[in-house]
Formats: C-alpha cells, sequence, structure tokens
C-alpha cells in the first residue's frame, strides 16, 4: 500500500508484540529513508525524501515521519477473524482503486498463498 504496510503476525508469547513491532519499524524506516538518500541523483528520490520530511518545531531529533500517527494494532484469538483480516489485506489494492484484480499487484500477499508467487514477497503461510 503506498500509505501503509498491513502486517498480520503470529509471535508467541502476545508479551513480545510490541518489541517486535518496535524493531521492525524501525528497521523499515531506517530503510525506507536510507535508500532515496544513497539514490537523490534520481528526481523521484528527492520528491519522496521531502513528503515525510517533519518541520524543525515538531521535534529537535526527529526529521522524518513514516506511517500514521496512530497504531491500529489487535490480538487475533480465533481462526475465524484471523482469515478475515488476511482476505482484508488480499483484497486492499483493488478496495482502494489501485490495481483493477489482485494479480496485478507485485507486492500482494495473495499472490503468494494463490499464485505460489514469492518473487517480491515471501511470508509463512497461515493455514
Amino acid at each position: 500500500m503506498p500509505d501503509h504496510f498491513p502486517l498480520l503476525l503470529n509471535p508467541g508469547p502476545a508479551e513480545t508484540n510490541p518489541s517486535i513491532l518496535k524493531g521492525w519499524k524501525e528497521q523499515t524506516a531506517d530503510r525506507v529513508i536510507k535508500t532515496p538518500h544513497e539514490n537523490s541523483q534520481h528526481r523521484w528520490c528527492r520528491k519522496m525524501l521531502a513528503r515525510p520530511r517533519l518541520p524543525p518545531t515538531v521535534h529537535d531529533q526527529l526529521h522524518y515521519h513514516l506511517g500514521p500517527r496512530r497504531f491500529n494494532s489487535f490480538n487475533v484469538y480465533s481462526k475465524k477473524k484471523r482469515q478475515e483480516k488476511l482476505n482484508s489485506m488480499h483484497n486492499h489494492p483493488v478496495k482502494r482503486g489501485l490495481v483493477s484484480s489482485l494479480e496485478d499487484w507485485p507486492g500482494s500477499s495473495w499472490r503468494f498463498y494463490f499464485l505460489q508467487d514469492a518473487s517480491i514477497l515471501r511470508m509463512d503461510r497461515l493455514e
């Protein structure tokens, strides 16, 4: 998705979730910012870096902000709810009007599950 990355995670004990998510978000943000900096000769990289930039009055040590200000996480306890969330994630690109068919979204979990395509996105299959 252009403005967020849905994640369905099954790490084990619920108390480990916050630290796992924090580490994942920090590493992802570092890569999302680092790559355009390293390729700033490209116009689209410079444009991309301008979007998440925060004004200096917001925070004196923070230069960028990625993702929503609010984070919507919750625990999924049933197989039915897990399947519902997974289906929602699969269908999100079509629902948002980004593509007309699920197979057209390159980083789609649907491609992994239904086309066995792990060329862009590899994951553990939830059953």
